[in-house]
């Protein structure tokens, strides 16, 4: 597993950030014959696999769905609203998957891709210091990536656009036995009602409005 990210260790030149790095890519880095033999196949009960990207529909037929804006892969408040969604649904894992369609790897980081215990807190998932620019940095915060994030219910999924033109978006798509919980966390705000302008024309009749996103998530 190790030689699968050893290219994404020499970009870092700072010793500090190698070790942070290192020490995170060894707790929670996705193995590719695990991503294969069991992530990808709950992946493609949740995403179109014949889609690459926005505008193409991202989920399969059936799920809800709810746009957020989009910009950073998670806010510590939607990441404890999600982790209360994951609870209820019986995840006991979730995975941040790197779509390879977006980002050109010739230069850069290989994709990325990890696996977390539901119980992760936001301090873990940020590798203890969500400032410093290690690899938990690049994954949550730079902006030049698109991720599928589901976990291993299979019920839900999040796309998360972070780079898509100029309106960054994150779609939440999940099964409707979960429409009141995630309706519960993740509603718009009136000052962000003009996200659904944003929306690729294939997703404005399945995606209506909401009312309140709530502004204190309990933390789970």
């Amino acid at each position: 597993m190790e030689n699968e990210y050893q290219k994404i260790l020499e970009y870092y030149f700072d010793l500090k950030a190698k070790n942070l790095s290192k020490s995170f890519l060894e707790k929670y880095w996705l193995g590719e014959t695990e991503m294969l033999s069991f992530w990808v196949p709950i992946k493609n009960r949740i995403f179109c696999s014949e889609s690459k990207d926005l505008p193409d529909l991202m989920f399969k037929k059936g799920f809800e769905l709810i746009v957020q804006r989009g910009g950073i892969l998670f806010t510590k408040e939607e990441y404890y609203a999600l982790q209360n969604c994951m609870k209820i649904a019986g995840d006991k894992n979730f995975v941040l998957i790197e779509n390879e369609f977006v980002r050109s790897t010739k230069e850069d980081f290989p994709h990325l891709r990890f696996k977390f215990p539901l119980d992760t807190t936001w301090e873990e998932l940020n590798n203890e210091d969500e400032n410093y620019p290690d690899i938990s940095f690049e994954t949550l915060f730079i902006m030049n990536k698109h991720f599928f994030v589901f976990g291993d219910s299979g019920k839900w999924g999040k796309y998360a656009a972070c780079d898509y033109y100029h309106t960054p978006l994150d779609i939440l798509g999940f099964n409707p036995e979960l429409k009141i919980l995630f309706n519960k966390y993740f509603q718009l705000s009136k000052e962000d009602e003009e996200i659904l302008d944003w929306l690729p024309s294939s997703y404005r009749a399945l995606i209506k409005k909401a009312s309140i996103y709530p502004k204190d998530v309990p933390k789970f």
